[in-house]
């Protein structure tokens, strides 16, 4: 099951100009490393800022300053939940980092 949450949400967060996920090994975390042009489309400053508005929105997420200032431009997801929460948020969280006038 930590499979398939895995995949899914790591191909969720593919593909989104100004976050570039890593795949996880050992963990059910997928920690990303963000581009400033994403904080700008957001209308943040960091990723502390991103995650406050994801958390808005209802998704919750990490920022990456939580684990040290080196991880200043980053953020963590976890899919620890239920896998029926990762196929119905996944692409929810997709189109909210995709930005307002993206398609999927």
């Amino acid at each position: 099951e930590y499979e398939v949450r895995r995949d899914l949400l790591f191909e969720a967060l593919s593909g989104i100009s100004g976050l570039k996920p890593f795949f996880p090994r050992g963990s059910f975390f997928i920690w990303a490393e963000l581009d400033p042009s994403i904080y700008q489309r957001f209308g943040c400053t960091d990723g502390d800022g991103l995650s406050s508005w994801l958390a808005e929105k209802g998704f919750g997420s990490s920022p990456g300053d939580a684990f040290g200032e080196s991880c200043h431009n980053a953020i963590r997801f976890a899919f620890s939940c239920s896998t029926d929460m990762i196929k119905d948020g996944a692409p929810q969280l997709k189109a909210l980092l995709m930005g307002p006038n993206s398609t999927l």
